[in-house]
């Protein structure tokens, strides 16, 4: 079972006191360093959903790693992400890491001229002009760099995305999308060859 809590920005916007007032002192201090209130939000919604959905969360074993990425030592395997009006945490207890991420959906010349940077020939054919198979390429690819881990430094050294079960590395991965509100969002699960089951739930405060 695989475990989303999604905030929308744009609800985001009055309560910023109220987040602030809910986040650990090494939050606070984190989003201060943002110039721009969108980013502080951003930065205080990602420590609210840790504190309030993450299973086992504590912020003396919150560390980062020497990717930048978050991780809980002994924990469960999470990934936190965001992009337009979206942030969103996924876990998943059994899986031997996870990514996610989340884009908005734009028009399919704002990708045009990426695609080479990060499909293979087969994906580009596949998305066609359809920005919506274009974006759901792009973040399947960024959940799957993302639960790796490490070891990659191209996004063309993935494998493709077309299919939900792929292996790389010598591991296989369970991929998954879906759509909200003009945003595109993709999950993938490392060391996950079945089927799996997706609970999705927007958190409102």
């Amino acid at each position: 079972m695989i475990e989303v809590r999604a905030m929308k920005l744009s609800a985001l916007r009055d309560r910023e006191e109220f987040l602030y007032s809910e986040a650990s002192r090494q939050r606070r201090e984190r989003a201060a360093r943002f110039l721009h209130r969108d980013d502080r939000l951003r930065c205080l919604a990602a420590g609210y959903l840790m504190k309030h959905c993450l299973p086992g969360y504590s912020e003396a074993l919150l560390h980062t790693g020497a990717d930048g990425k978050p991780f809980l030592k002994n924990g469960v395997p999470f990934s936190i992400t965001h992009g337009g009006e979206y942030i969103a945490l996924a876990w998943c207890e059994d899986a031997g890491g996870i990514g996610i991420d989340v884009e908005p959906i734009r028009e399919m010349d704002y990708y045009r001229a990426m695609l080479p940077y990060f499909m293979t020939a087969g994906e580009i054919q596949a998305a066609g002009d359809r920005a919506g198979d274009a974006v759901r390429i792009w973040t399947r690819k960024e959940s799957l760099y993302k639960s790796i881990g490490e070891g990659i430094s191209d996004f063309r050294e993935l494998p493709e995305v077309l299919a939900d079960c792929v292996r790389f590395f010598g591991m296989s991965f369970r991929l998954t999308s879906w759509e909200t509100e003009g945003h595109s969002f993709s999950a993938a699960l490392r060391g996950f060859d079945k089927p799996m089951a997706l609970r999705i739930k927007h958190e409102w405060i």
